[in-house]
């Protein structure tokens, strides 16, 4: 049976760890190894990181170069056949990490997983987010189809494209996952997407992607600029619009339907 390391990095977010521990300590397979890296938080954070010490395989709390660092940190030290993290603010939905331990375990050959994904506003709403089977071209032109909160992988894999890169704060999953895709663009039977909700994305003001948007965009074109995008031109837009069709196409063959792009802020 596959052992699944969980990390969880985490600074200053008391108002949501508690919920997020709970999210994944609740889970109830066997040999679940959760590893919290507090970048030395100054709210409640260690208080409710100490509720659960026993049940983690290891937890610090210290500065530790920010949210990358940390990941990698946390990987470091983990023992597990899968891994993953998830943020501080995010929750895993009921029964995910023995949906993800089954299927690792029936399918030898996989690397990469995710299922799908729902964003979580304030106030409980929740809106579920389909996504599609993965694409390297689709990704790296259009369209990041992995959540990062529903993936996991094997530590093979992680090891073999040499991890997170830690130059990047803002866009490192979107990096790693673009070094996946190439690395298995032969393998398309070791990349697997389930049709199942397995996390909640929490949304509001203080998260990384909401309020430090503008930050993302400058890691978002250096990347790119690895794999030889071009920062501009007729041809980055024409590979661009292409990837898009092919994307929609696909919600249509695997989902049924085309998704409409909603107004910013909306679901």
């Amino acid at each position: 049976m596959k052992r699944i390391s969980i990390v969880t990095p985490s600074y200053n977010q008391g108002d949501y760890l508690e919920a997020t521990i709970e999210s994944v300590l609740s889970q109830g397979i066997p040999g679940l190894e959760y590893i919290i890296m507090d970048g030395g938080s100054t709210d409640q954070s260690v208080e409710i990181i100490r509720k659960y010490e026993k049940y983690l395989a290891y937890w610090q709390s210290q500065p530790d170069g920010g949210q990358t660092q940390a990941i990698i940190e946390g990987f470091r030290r983990a023992s597990g056949d899968v891994l993953a993290w998830i943020n501080s603010d995010d929750l895993y939905e009921p029964g995910t990490l023995a949906k993800v331990q089954r299927e690792f375990d029936a399918n030898p050959q996989l690397e990469l997983l995710y299922g799908d994904y729902s964003l979580l506003y304030p106030g409980g709403r929740k809106v579920a987010k389909p996504k599609i089977s993965f694409d390297f071209s689709i990704t790296l032109h259009a369209f990041l189809m992995i959540p990062q909160p529903s993936s996991f992988w094997s530590r093979g894999l992680y090891e073999a494209v040499g991890g997170l890169n830690p130059k990047y704060q803002f866009a490192f999953d979107y990096d790693l996952f673009l070094r996946f895709g190439k690395y298995l663009e032969d393998r398309p039977e070791a990349i697997r997407h389930v049709h199942d909700l397995w996390s909640q994305f929490r949304v509001h003001d203080t998260s990384k992607s909401v309020s430090l948007q503008e930050r993302f965009m400058p890691e978002y074109e250096a990347i790119l600029a690895q794999f030889g995008v071009p920062a501009r031109g007729l041809m980055r837009d024409l590979r661009k619009n292409a990837a898009l069709v092919k994307t929609l196409l696909r919600y249509y063959q695997e989902r049924g339907f085309i998704p409409v792009r909603k107004a910013a802020g909306k679901a």
